[in-house]
């Protein structure tokens, strides 16, 4: 009798250790159980196949696998990044073990492969994503310096900008001074031009001061009278580009064409201001390309998708058209 109860207890053994066998097979990570002396307790069948694509062999005991894990290089075209392991066939598996403890006692180590493959595709192409994000602030932190360098020079520009500007405001009412034979209060106003220029060096501040009254003023001074027709514009970038063209127009009106009168016309429309000057002085004998101030200024016009024309016959006009938007671009 006590044999037949023993052999039902072996069955019974044997049906829950299929059992739980067929439970570990259909995981998909790969699952090994070792006992105290290292042989293998419970395997499932990932972990067979992925032990035989790194050893060649079956896998019998903890210490081959040990060996195994330590022994993944180049020639066996297994790549182990600490725990991860990056097989030749595209997948990736992350590995682990542990101590575990039945309830009679017993210990066993239990060994673990889990398919990380997308994970580590995902951290792959962050590293990437970092790489080229890095890239990327080095250029904006390379193209930051530049503006600032563009900036800098922009303000040593103006600085010259506004000396020239002073130095041939000077030079003309001194020319008018010995030409008309004007009285000693005139003269001292006209020595007041080279001053100014003096000053445009020691300012420690280089955004431009110059506004329209001092502009009608140093024309005076110039013996040049300005007549304004229509509104100046409001945004600061677009009335200081117009100042620049207004003085070099009354510095060449006073020296070229001995005028004594500039005539300027504002006009504003839908995104766009206009600017036209003239002067009671001689035509020009002939035409001829922009040079010096003029030509500079041109080059800010365009520069702001601006357009400046000149016509020559039977006047002398200047012709200054610029978007409503002078001063934002990059």
């Amino acid at each position: 009798m006590w044999i037949g109860e023993a052999a039902e207890r072996i069955r019974h053994q044997y049906a829950l250790r299929t059992a739980v066998k067929e439970a570990l097979d259909t995981l998909p990570a790969a699952v090994c159980y070792f006992n105290s002396s290292g042989s293998v307790k419970l395997c499932n069948a990932v972990m067979y196949r992925l032990f035989r694509k790194m050893a060649q062999s079956d896998l019998q005991s903890y210490q081959e696998l040990k060996s195994a894990l330590d022994g993944c290089d180049s020639s066996t075209g297994i790549v182990r990044d600490g725990n991860v392991f990056l097989f030749p066939d595209g997948s990736v598996w992350k590995y682990s073990e542990a101590p575990v403890k039945t309830e009679y006692g017993k210990i066993y180590i239990e060994t673990v492969f889990i398919d990380v493959t997308e994970l580590y595709e995902r951290r792959q192409e962050l590293k990437r994503q970092s790489k080229e994000l890095k890239k990327m602030y080095e250029e904006l932190k390379n193209l930051s310096d530049h503006m600032k360098e563009a900036a800098r020079e922009q303000e040593i520009l103006n600085m010259k900008s506004r000396l020239h500007d002073q130095m041939n405001l000077g030079v003309t009412a001194i020319r008018q001074m010995l030409r008309s034979g004007t009285a000693s209060s005139e003269n001292s106003a006209a020595v007041v031009q080279f001053r100014r220029a003096i000053q445009v060096l020691q300012e420690e501040n280089s955004c431009p001061q110059d506004g329209l009254t001092e502009f009608i003023h140093d024309a005076a001074v110039s013996g040049i009278h300005v007549k304004i027709t229509g509104q100046m514009p409001k945004e600061r970038e677009t009335l200081e580009l117009f100042l620049k063209i207004m003085r070099e127009a009354c510095v060449n009106a006073a020296r070229h064409a001995d005028a004594t009168k500039l005539f300027v016309e504002v006009e504003h429309g839908q995104g766009w201001h206009m600017l036209r000057v003239t002067n009671d002085g001689k035509p020009p004998e002939e035409a001829a390309a922009p040079r010096g101030g003029l030509a500079d200024l041109e080059r800010l016009v365009v520069k702001e998708d601006g357009r400046m024309e000149i016509c020559w016959h039977p006047s002398f006009v200047l012709t200054v058209r610029l978007p409503d938007c002078v001063g934002v671009r990059l």
